[in-house]
């Protein structure tokens, strides 16, 4: 029995030698002909000619400078910048220690954001130009401005009544494009309402443009009056086209899309107001659109929608009681900034964060005159 037993160990250990001998002789031949189209490639590939220094490349280049600092990269068409403004929610007043120590807000904070928001639009423009011309300045505010007051804790704890929400939101916007408009050779401001403005407590289908959203926009464009390079857009619709670099861009706030901000909603949006747009396809003021802005979600997306994208454009208030405390989810004060070159569309996205400017003690003067006929200087 023991001989029989050590017989058959004998023949498994047999066995498995002879599987691995044919598995190492088969891993042998593969690494050889791996190693024969390596010397084979090494032997007959010819290499790509010798260039001349990077310094010398440079230098050359340089030769046409005409002293910008990097003008062998400028573009031949000037480039169109997008720096949507939206959920401002003038006259929110967010506590810090209600918020698990993530946002606090109120009109100080909202004024440091803003101007903020302004010189970093500034310094971005001052960074593109050294790669094209940016001539040009387009300003969608997407709604949502004031904080209003739909809700009965609104009401309670507003800094201010609509009037004076409105009021306080205007006088600094209206210092905001009067400062941009001192960088830019052409400013188009374009703006629909949101929800939070509405005058009624249940959501309107007639008369939207009935919102301190509106009335706000409008003080804007009166305080802007004598800024000859600034042009307004404010619709009475919930929704408009503006154009930039050949496309179409649709705004508007978003209130209307059910489904929570997901992808799946934004797509049945998109496909419904292009419906709407195919009904009325012989109506003379009807365009198509290629790309979307939107605000109301306060947070910064993009979705490719097939001839452009959806974009998310962010808010300036940030977190609060009710995103912290019942929907616990955190969404940072940030905007977006965009870039449209005429042959490309949208070349480039960047994201400012708003809440670094908190701690600044730079802002727009905020003491509104008692009579609003004087120019803002």
């Amino acid at each position: 029995d023991e001989k029989v037993k050590q017989d058959k160990k004998v023949a498994t250990y047999k066995a498995e030698a002879t599987y691995y001998k044919k598995l190492y002789e088969s891993s042998i031949k593969s690494s050889s002909k791996k190693e024969l189209i390596i010397d084979a490639i090494k032997d007959n590939t010819k290499a790509l000619p010798k260039l001349g220094s990077q310094s010398t490349f440079y230098k050359n280049l340089k030769r046409t400078s005409k002293g910008h600092k990097y003008p062998f990269a400028r573009g031949s068409k000037p480039q169109t910048m997008v720096a949507p403004l939206t959920d401002t929610h003038v006259g929110d007043r967010v506590v810090f220690d209600q918020t698990t120590g993530i946002n606090a807000y109120d009109l100080d904070i909202f004024n440091k954001r803003l101007y903020g928001w302004v010189e970093q639009l500034i310094s971005l423009a001052d960074y593109r130009r050294n790669i094209a011309d940016v001539d040009e300045l387009v300003v969608p505010m997407l709604g949502d401005m004031v904080s209003g007051d739909i809700h009965e804790e609104l009401a309670r704890t507003n800094i201010g009544n609509c009037m004076e929400q409105m009021m306080n939101g205007a006088f600094l916007i209206g210092q905001a494009i009067t400062k941009l408009s001192r960088n830019f050779k052409k400013v188009r401001v374009v703006a629909v309402v949101g929800n939070h403005g509405r005058m009624t407590r249940k959501i309107p289908a007639k008369d939207k443009y009935m919102d301190w959203d509106h009335m706000m926009y409008q003080w804007v464009a009166a305080f802007c009056a004598e800024q000859k390079n600034v042009e307004f857009h404010i619709p009475k619709n919930f929704s408009t086209i503006f154009k930039v670099a050949g496309r179409n861009v649709l705004i508007m706030h978003g209130d209307s899309i059910s489904g929570g901000g997901s992808s799946a909603s934004f797509t049945r949006m998109v496909g419904q107001m292009r419906g709407l747009q195919q009904q009325n396809k012989e109506t003379e003021d009807v365009q198509h659109f290629d790309d979307v802005m939107i605000g109301h979600f306060h947070r910064i997306d993009e979705y490719d929608i097939g001839t452009g994208s959806l974009y998310v454009c962010g808010t300036m208030k940030g977190s609060d009681e009710f995103t912290t405390n019942r929907l616990h989810v955190s969404s940072p004060p940030k905007h977006m900034v965009t870039y449209w070159h005429p042959d490309h569309g949208n070349v480039s996205k960047e994201i400012i964060r708003l809440d670094k400017f908190d701690s600044s003690d730079n802002k727009f003067a905020s003491t509104i005159p008692e009579v609003w006929g004087g120019n803002i200087v």
